[in-house]
């Protein structure tokens, strides 16, 4: 995505402004004011302003640049930092407790020739990704800025900026769709823990006793918010049923990780394979001439098993009992239409018993 989309995105998608807003803690009442002038000629591409004062300065970039261009968007974001702590400008703005934005598109993620992770980021700034399918807006947050610096200079490489781990598909739609609820009903902020104990372990899904990573994991896809309610994409997602809305994950977020396995079926030329977790780690590293993938190959193949548990809960792509090796592909998603993929979903995954279990469990309630 070049970056004159995105910042076209910016400017006249009102549901991408409230986002922005929502992350820095804002109502919708303020003004994106583009290409604007602050001193020594410098033209920020945003400032977000209210009664003359400046809730946060946004710099853009696209999804194709190289690191110099990226790392001169660091500076000019460092510049723009140093404008609001002295509060330098010269339309006369008051700054108070301004937010540094520096937003991107996701694709920047996958960029081979530098990670994301190891450059310094002002105090104050705040990294800001779209989604380049759905347009969705997420912050990336300091400790996932950490776990890219995982990857180191050479060792890992990324092929999606989105993860999953220890958690199903299913499990992430019957969390956003409670935590909806409990948002419809005015509740203010969740806290994780305690709804986790008092009431989503009652429904007995896979992870039952581990719903945190579920949380993670929305959050991860910019679904929910800092006070653990869903974002305005996350509220949308909720009113999809769990076929169209694992499908929609599936698309918009996961198809990196769930594709790759099609690669290794046809590269043995055959439908099914006998494999440890192990070996398939070794076909992908080699793949990627040695390097491991951060979110899939790496973590001693916990991710691995996370996504291969998926294709075959959620999605029924593949089969494959407990503790056995031998995998048989059922279908490959990446082939199918959005109608076809969703029938071969409601076929073949077993989410949709555990969904069921939940929505009985919450008929004519107003807590599970």
């Amino acid at each position: 995505m070049e970056e004159s989309v995105l910042q076209s995105k910016i400017r006249d998608n009102k549901d991408v402004q409230e986002e922005i807003l929502n992350i820095i803690n804002c109502d919708n009442g303020y003004e994106f004011i583009s290409e604007d002038h602050y001193p020594n000629g410098i033209y920020a591409d945003f400032s977000i302003v209210k009664n003359n004062e400046v809730k946060a300065i946004i710099e853009c970039k696209g999804s194709e640049i190289g690191v110099n261009e990226y790392v001169r968007g660091i500076g000019q974001i460092t510049t723009y930092d140093y404008f609001a702590k002295n509060s330098l400008s010269i339309k006369n703005y008051n700054f108070n407790n301004t937010y540094i934005l520096f937003c991107f598109p996701s694709g920047i993620v996958l960029n081979r020739n530098f990670n994301i992770g190891l450059f310094p980021y002002p105090e104050k700034s705040k990294i800001i990704e779209l989604n380049e399918r759905n347009d969705n807006i997420r912050e990336i947050t300091r400790d996932e800025l950490k776990k890219f610096a995982e990857g180191g200079i050479e060792d890992k490489i990324t092929i999606s900026p989105y993860y999953i781990r220890d958690t199903r598909i299913y499990e992430l739609y019957i969390l956003l769709h409670y935590l909806q609820l409990k948002k419809m009903s005015g509740c203010e902020v969740v806290n994780r823990t305690e709804i986790e104990i008092n009431e989503l372990r009652k429904i007995g899904t896979q992870d039952n006793r581990n719903w945190r990573n579920a949380f993670i994991a929305l959050s991860s896809l910019g679904l929910i918010d800092s006070k653990n309610l869903p974002s305005k994409k996350g509220a949308y997602y909720a009113t999809l049923s769990y076929d169209e809305f694992t499908y929609e994950v599936y698309k918009c977020y996961i198809y990196p990780y769930i594709n790759a396995f099609f690669e290794l079926f046809y590269s043995k030329n055959t439908k099914e394979i006998k494999l440890s977790n192990k070996e398939i780690c070794d076909f992908f590293n080699d793949k990627y001439n040695e390097k491991q993938v951060l979110f899939f190959t790496d973590s001693d193949n916990r991710y691995l098993s996370s996504w291969l548990n998926i294709m075959r809960d959620d999605f029924g792509c593949i089969f494959f009992e407990p503790r056995n090796l031998e995998r048989k592909l059922v279908y490959n998603i990446e082939e199918c239409n959005e109608k076809f993929a969703i029938d071969n979903i409601k076929k073949y995954g077993i989410g949709g018993q555990y969904v069921e279990k939940y929505k009985q469990l919450i008929k004519g309630k107003s807590h599970l």
